[in-house]
């Protein structure tokens, strides 16, 4: 029941709205116009069939994943509640929206909020509206009111009900508002010159500017309380979120779906000079090293102080280091800004065993199941050597036992469980190796560069990117050996056909990139097509 109501309300909130080609008034050039510059935050969109096109294409793909016949199940369910598909542009004609333009909604002391949004048919909405407010929102009550030469319609809950509902017609616009008394903003919409809009904010413009074409912008102003939801801090900084998704036409042989966040927030200065000493980037030329097929890449654009920074911050950590008596930090001080990571499965993985054994690495090696290549280079190779040194003569008391062959350390433990490999080349390359079937001598430059840049590759703050494709590819190669016997077989084989292989499909690329006045970050997830 709240997930309707949660739904219907999202829709009252995009399908208030009047008819921009009416003769009347004239129209407002955007959505924005009416509404007030003084918000907590705001939302924007791109016309709304082009939001719709692209959410359906979206939902198309992603319904090929595990469990996503249930979002096709989601969308039938709200068309049936609404009378009519809002991710088609008969469907938003058929509601008397105007799919041509966009909308924007101001969050102006949440939980109330006004919204401006764009209509073909006035009266069909206003119908459309209060039929859905009555009956599926629960909005029993309705009154009208008259705020200067204004109609608006007023809904509510109960008699007693503080928060409530009202809708009007503004210049081509419908205008919907949520709060105490939200027929007085509506006016306040009405009344608002051009120049006075949220339009007009230099602050929004900007939002634009740095995130580019997307289907959905919120910006939030520095200071706004809006994010204390989440954090505990007001922002200190302007802060911008894009939201948009795309999609190629599936095809033989082609066709991807994509959802791309772009987040751009602005730091004081002091802010700013500690995030560009702790995130400097580097480890590009590192990520040329990392296996190819390996699914999860990540580039560390950390300063080693950072770096310890962060480990200080795992709990787990503090007894074994401890242990270590600082040799782990003479080690990463030695190193030079950004490092490269990555994780992958093992040449010899035996699927059946991973599942008997779980996290149970007292009795199974984590690297009989996971390769792992972590990769940095060094500023000081002989202080790092001499740090390795220190490692090894400490980790014994960890219950670890170290061999040494020239500058090469193997370390094992329990019963004849085999751990990381790690040392430093001649070349200052320092690594840690976990699993069978890669050396140190066999880190070269194989990893094909792609041919659009990414983030990944570039030596700007940190990047990750996770190819579930090459986790399905590495596991289709295995024998049938790999899966065990009996009912071992059968759950590994089911674990494989039912979850790894229809997730081949998804890319996952994120980034963190901070800049001369603010910090940047990106998240694509891709939905490739077999």
């Amino acid at each position: 029941m709240h997930s309707r109501r949660a739904a219907l309300l999202v829709f009252l909130a995009f399908v208030t709205a009047s008819c921009s080609r009416c003769a009347g008034e004239k129209s407002a050039a955007t959505a924005e116009e009416l509404l007030p510059v003084q918000v907590a935050g705001a939302v924007v969109t791109a016309p709304l069939v082009t939001v719709a096109q692209h959410l359906a294409s979206l939902l198309d793909r992603a319904g090929t994943l595990p469990a996503g016949e249930q979002l096709a199940d989601a969308r039938r369910q709200l068309a049936g509640q609404l009378g009519f598909d809002l991710f088609t542009r008969e469907g938003q004609l058929a509601a008397g929206l105007d799919p041509d333009r966009g909308a924007a909604v101001a969050l102006t002391a949440p939980p109330a909020w006004v919204a401006a949004l764009p209509l073909s048919k006035p009266e069909l909405f206003l119908s459309t509206f209060d039929r859905l407010a009555r009956e599926r929102a629960g909005y029993a009550l309705r009154t009208d009111e008259a705020r200067g030469n204004l109609r608006v319609a007023v809904y509510a809950r109960d008699a007693e009900a503080r928060q409530k509902l009202a809708v009007a017609i503004v210049r081509g616009y419908g205008v919907v508002a949520r709060g105490v008394d939200p027929g007085a903003e509506i006016a306040a919409a009405a009344a608002r010159k051009s120049p006075d809009g949220l339009a007009q904010d230099p602050r929004l413009k900007t939002a634009r500017e740095r995130l580019g074409t997307q289907d959905f912008i919120f910006f939030a102003p520095a200071g706004s309380e809006l994010p204390k939801r989440f954090i505990e801090r007001p922002l200190p900084g302007d802060v911008g979120l894009g939201l948009s998704s795309t999609a190629q036409a599936a095809s033989a042989g082609g066709g991807a779906a994509s959802v791309v966040i772009r987040l751009f927030a602005e730091l004081p200065a002091p802010q700013q000079d500690r995030l560009l000493a702790a995130l400097p980037g580097g480890g590009a030329s590192l990520v040329e090293l990392l296996p190819a097929d390996a699914p999860m890449k990540i580039r560390l654009g950390l300063a080693p102080a950072e770096l310890l920074r962060q480990l200080d911050q795992i709990p787990s950590l503090h007894a074994v280091r401890a242990h270590l008596d600082g040799a782990d930090a003479d080690f990463v001080a030695s190193l030079q800004p950004g490092a490269a990571l990555s994780l992958g499965a093992a040449k010899a993985i035996n699927v059946g065993a991973a599942i008997d054994y779980g996290l149970d690495f007292g009795r199974k090696s984590p690297f009989d199941t996971v390769q792992l290549v972590a990769l940095a280079r060094t500023a000081d190779r002989p202080r790092a050597l001499k740090a390795l040194e220190q490692l090894a003569l400490k980790l014994p008391a960890l219950g670890a036992h170290v061999d040494r062959k020239g500058d090469d350390f193997q370390i094992t433990y329990g019963p004849g469980l085999r751990g990381v490999r790690f040392g430093i080349r001649t070349d200052g390359l320092a690594y840690v190796l976990g699993g069978e079937g890669i050396a140190p001598d066999e880190l070269r430059a194989i990893a094909p560069k792609p041919s659009s840049p990414s983030p990944l590759w570039t030596d700007t703050g940190a990047a990750l990117e996770l190819d579930l494709g090459k986790l399905a590819s590495s596991v289709q190669k295995l024998p049938d050996s790999a899966y065990g016997s009996g009912p071992q077989a059968y759950m590994a084989r089911s674990l494989v056909s039912q979850v790894i292989e229809p997730l081949r499909p998804l890319r996952v690329l994120l980034s963190a990139l901070p800049g001369k006045d603010g910090l940047s970050a990106g998240l694509e997830i891709q939905i490739v097509a077999p």
